[in-house]
């Protein structure tokens, strides 16, 4: 399959090309069209223990156990189970997917964690509470940041917008079948990697590249990004910030020189993937297994073994073990060197003698070494996975990384799928093989938790009034939706015409709500977080009070006829539905004076003013 080349070569032959045929500059991602109508507004509820409670929910979801059904709302018909998978290199591959083969859930959750830091809602919903769900600038939703088919072109959201934006079950569900979307199109539009096995961590590269833009700007030899992010490996992954990890490096001022932005969409999943963030106070992840305690006086490494450089900023790699002659080198924070024997004490130090990529062999002392494969300390949010990233000193895989390939693809549309970037994943002749998810299967009896029995109650008039005053004020109508069910219950807001909207009082005068949820009583709402000045404040259940009224900006003068409609989008309950009779006086002549108006107006039951 190819020989072992010098991964700094290799890097930089490549990336002259690279250089020739793109330049330095790095495209931003761009921003997606949120629809003509504009983005949506959602609430959502935000889970207290979310890390236990989403881990378990994309584990059902990446093996199609958590959406059983699909669910019809006003003649909608709300599809998101797991479609399944193809499989096979690209000579062999099936043409039917199976819904028996998993996603490996590792590989969504650090999607997830990448995507929106396993939050469901925006900054401002407290652990635990109901508010607005996260939205990004080009209008991607919740924990999957969820683009795909949520453009608003109609002013209102199909019932599955709705529900991928109020649940954060159907919005990892909606996620999840993007990604398998984005696996299932090899390989008409996509390059295979290896030999196209969803059980392979390393077979699912160019899918995780694609559900963030199979652009350029993530490829790993785009020449704008630094060859040594990563610690100068020919693998380069990113730290997750975890101090253990060789993309991990520091400078003098101990600021880290790689961050978030160095790394290509890809690295970061799979980084996050090896190296996952440590679990929150309060929250249940995954527990390392217990150490069995070091035997005194036994070698710190192994010759063989790969030790990474741990220093503030550099350390010397010295011809002998000895300070007293001039170093090779100075070997960065973060870098990888294998141990080639040792250890030796000298001059009151203990010396390894180590190979780098760089300076070729030396010694180092072993205050300045420590272990690649480190055992991560404390609990994990997930388990920690074992794979290996494209290889670029392994020339067929360089070769299929060559940015010429993408640029022949990209001229083409993608159409024929790339073949000339086909990757070989498993060579066994050099050591490279690829490795399975090590997480368990899904437990299917926790499914029906997450979905839980809900069913939605209205409270309000179902026949209204509404008047646009030339003063501005304008009157409104309150609609409160329970549930008296159990879990969440998510609804969508619609009305017929673009000027009778609904929004919770306090809002902006810019937010609208077309979809949100109902709460029962059996869960705790979290009403305030927990700080050091305050207490956690939670209620049983929450009820989603909304102010039905007229969007002045969009209205046409007179009086005229519309409705809107508060449909449940699973579990029981019957839409509600309230038919307006709105007049809109217009504003007041530009420097005129409006006519007097009575403060005390009478209106119908359920109106107040909203100014």
């Amino acid at each position: 399959m190819g020989s072992p080349l010098s991964p700094r070569m290799v890097l930089l032959a490549v990336l002259a090309l690279g250089v020739a045929a793109y330049g330095t500059g790095l495209n931003g991602k761009e921003a997606r069209a949120c629809g003509s109508a504009g983005p949506f507004d959602f609430d959502t509820y935000e889970l207290e223990q979310y890390v236990a409670r989403y881990n378990a929910a994309i584990e059902l979801v990446v093996e199609g156990k958590a959406i059983p059904a699909g669910m019809a709302v006003a003649g909608e018909t709300i599809d998101l189970r797991y479609q399944g998978l193809l499989k096979g290199p690209r000579a062999e591959r099936t043409t039917t997917a199976d819904p028996s083969l998993r996603i490996p859930p590792s590989i969504y959750k650090s999607i997830v964690w990448v995507e929106s830091n396993w939050a469901n809602g925006s900054g401002s919903v407290p652990w635990g509470g109901v508010g607005p769900v996260l939205r990004s600038f080009d209008c991607g939703y919740g924990l999957g940041q969820v683009t795909t088919g949520m453009a608003n072109g109609s002013g209102f959201p199909s019932a599955k917008q709705a529900a991928v934006g109020t649940h954060f079950l159907f919005n990892i569900a909606e996620g999840v079948r993007i990604l398998a979307d984005k696996w299932n199109s090899a390989p008409k539009y996509r390059p295979i990697a290896g030999n196209g096995d969803p059980a392979a961590l390393e077979d699912w590269y160019y899918a995780v590249w694609s559900y963030n833009g199979f652009a350029f700007s993530n490829h790993p030899l785009n020449p704008a990004r630094d060859p040594l992010r990563g610690g100068g490996e020919a693998s380069p992954v990113y730290h997750c910030y975890e101090p253990s990890a060789p993309g991990y490096q520091t400078n003098s001022n101990g600021g880290l020189m790689f961050g978030y932005g160095d790394y290509t969409y890809p690295e970061r999943v799979y980084g996050c993937m090896r190296y996952p963030p440590a679990t929150p106070d309060g929250q249940q992840g995954w527990t390392p297994p217990a150490q069995p305690p070091p035997v005194p006086g036994a070698p710190k490494f192994a010759v063989g073994e790969v030790a990474l450089i741990r220093v503030d900023d550099c350390v010397n790699l010295r011809p002998t073990p000895s300070k007293q002659q001039p170093p090779k080198g100075c070997l960065a924070n973060g870098m990888e060197v294998t141990v080639l024997g040792g250890p030796v004490a000298a001059e009151d130090l203990v010396w390894w003698n180590v190979s780098s990529a760089i300076y070729g062999d030396g010694w180092v002392a072993e205050t300045f070494l420590a272990k690649k494969n480190a055992t991560l300390q404390g609990p994990r949010m997930w388990m920690p996975q074992e794979f290996a990233m494209p290889n670029f000193s392994i020339a067929a895989v360089a070769t299929a990384f060559q940015p010429a390939n993408f640029e022949s693809c990209e001229d083409a549309g993608f159409a024929g799928g790339c073949p000339a970037m086909d990757f070989p994943t498993s060579i066994p002749e050099l050591g490279v093989a690829t490795h399975p998810d090590t997480t368990p299967p899904a437990n299917p009896a926790e499914a029906a938790a997450f979905l839980g029995n809900p069913h939605l109650s209205f409270t309000g008039a179902t026949e209204a009034k509404l008047v646009a005053y030339v003063d501005g004020v304008v009157t409104s109508t309150t609609v409160t939706v329970t549930n008296t069910g159990t879990w969440i219950g998510p609804f969508r807001v619609r009305s017929s015409a673009p000027w009778l909207i609904a929004r919770h009082a306090g809002d902006s005068a810019t937010r609208t709500v077309d979809g949100g949820v109902a709460i029962g009583r059996e869960t705790d709402v979290v009403t305030q977080k927990a700080t050091s000045s305050q207490p956690r404040v939670a209620q049983k259940g929450y009820e989603s009070v909304l102010m039905v009224t007229l969007d002045t900006a969009t209205m046409p003068t007179g009086t005229h006829e519309a409705t809107l409609w508060i449909e449940p989008l699973l579990g029981g309950g019957a839409p509600f539905v309230l038919a307006v009779t709105a007049t809109n006086h217009g504003a007041p002549a530009p420097g005129g004076t409006p006519p007097p108006v009575n403060s005390n107006r009478a209106v119908a039951p359920g109106l107040s003013a909203d100014r």
